[in-house]
């Protein structure tokens, strides 16, 4: 009898972990030859007059008729003000920035990011159709520089409207400009949205 009422509190405690997670969005830093306040300055610099530029390529959502300029104009608009502590602004018009050089890239379900230098150069790099889940790959790039990198995947949002890309987004910008003076860089920061 114990090892029934055992096995079943297993069985219900893994089935509601799983649907606790099931919307999780994760997100992580990635590399990154600039120490963090060094990140910050440079886009404390980039956002000084303008907002920066934001790039999005790659097919972001399954079945959806989203124009690729509506989608990047989201992660803009999510973007703008979800940096902890920075006042830092995006958008998607990159003609309109007062530094072009600096910019955020990112790839939605990139096929194989090799090296974190593929992210700014100007080829475009291969993309997949993955049906269940949507992974961006960011870079803050200083002309064709990584200056900071991260990732954040989710189960597949169902447009750019859906609170959990809204989530992606602003968790990745902080993976990308962490508020932290240093963190341990021997050890993996995963990062759970609560955005």
């Amino acid at each position: 009898m114990g090892q029934k009422i055992t096995s079943r509190m297993i069985a219900v405690g893994a089935v509601c972990t799983v649907s606790l997670l099931g919307g999780c969005v994760t997100s992580m830093h990635g590399y990154s030859g600039v120490d963090n306040e060094g990140k910050r300055e440079y886009l404390t610099y980039a956002a000084s007059k303008t907002p920066v530029c934001m790039t999005l390529s790659g097919a972001a959502f399954v079945d959806t008729h989203a124009k690729a300029s509506e989608v990047t104009a989201a992660a803009a608009e999510y973007a703008s003000g979800a940096i902890l502590g920075s006042s830092a602004r995006f958008t998607a018009d990159c003609a309109s920035t007062a530094h072009p050089e600096y910019r955020i890239v990112i790839l939605a379900n990139a096929a194989i990011v090799g090296s974190p230098d593929q992210l700014c150069e100007e080829d475009a790099v291969p993309t997949r159709q993955t049906v269940g889940k949507l992974r961006l790959d960011a870079a803050f790039c200083a002309k064709s520089e990584p200056l900071s990198t991260a990732w954040s995947e989710a189960p597949a949002p169902a447009g750019a409207s859906d609170p959990v890309f809204r989530r992606m987004i602003r968790t990745m910008m902080n993976e990308l400009f962490p508020i932290e003076r240093d963190r341990d860089r021997d050890r993996e920061n995963l990062r759970l949205s609560n955005f």
